[in-house]
């Protein structure tokens, strides 16, 4: 496991510009990815391969009324003004609409229904995964880690709902990372 302080040595454009299989963003709100052309070429890159399969987007969707979102959001975006705050999930999603719209069969959005605990981008079997905080420094300038796992695997332990008895400390904790987006995805198995 490597850990980082903030987002740019996790170069996560590159990252998505490598992936081969598949992308999970459960980061709610992804304004800062809509305005960056890096992030973009990266998604793109990564869309338009063949061999890619899907592009999972856990997201908020401003059309919702979640009796949390309000105190969510003001973590999310500590010290920022409520209607600054709405607009970037305005904006979020319809960067992420777009990106759906553009690519039906390789991208499924999955709008948040239950509190998120952390941010987490995984590519392949890359899992880079931060915290949210009150804090006027957001999600991306805090402490990120990045951690290599059996991803898919990880998936199919999810329809017992635990990792098997002789499982790892460290495919223990990846676990809990992947069933996290699970839970939030909504599903059992991929």
């Amino acid at each position: 496991m490597k850990l980082f302080a903030g987002t740019e040595e996790l170069n996560i454009p590159e990252l998505f510009s490598a992936a081969s299989r598949r992308i999970i963003l459960n980061g709610a709100v992804y304004g800062p990815f809509a305005k960056s052309a890096r992030h973009m070429a990266g998604l793109e890159t990564a869309l338009t391969k063949k061999e890619f399969r899907q592009l999972d987007i856990i997201a908020i969707n401003p059309a919702l009324d979640l009796n949390w979102k309000k105190y969510f959001l003001e973590i999310l975006r500590f010290g920022i003004s409520r209607q600054s705050i709405e607009d970037e999930v305005e904006i979020s999603y319809s960067f992420i609409a777009g990106i759906a719209e553009k690519y039906p069969a390789k991208v499924k959005l999955h709008p948040v229904r239950k509190w998120p605990n952390l941010p987490l981008v995984i590519v392949d079997d890359t899992l880079c995964f931060g915290q949210y905080a009150y804090a006027a420094q957001h999600a991306p300038q805090g402490f990120w880690g990045m951690v290599e796992a059996d991803v898919e695997k990880m998936f199919e332990w999810t329809k017992s709902g635990r990792p098997p008895a002789n499982s790892t400390k460290e495919e223990i904790a990846a676990f809990r990372l992947i069933n996290e987006c699970a839970k939030l995805m909504n599903i059992s198995k991929l």
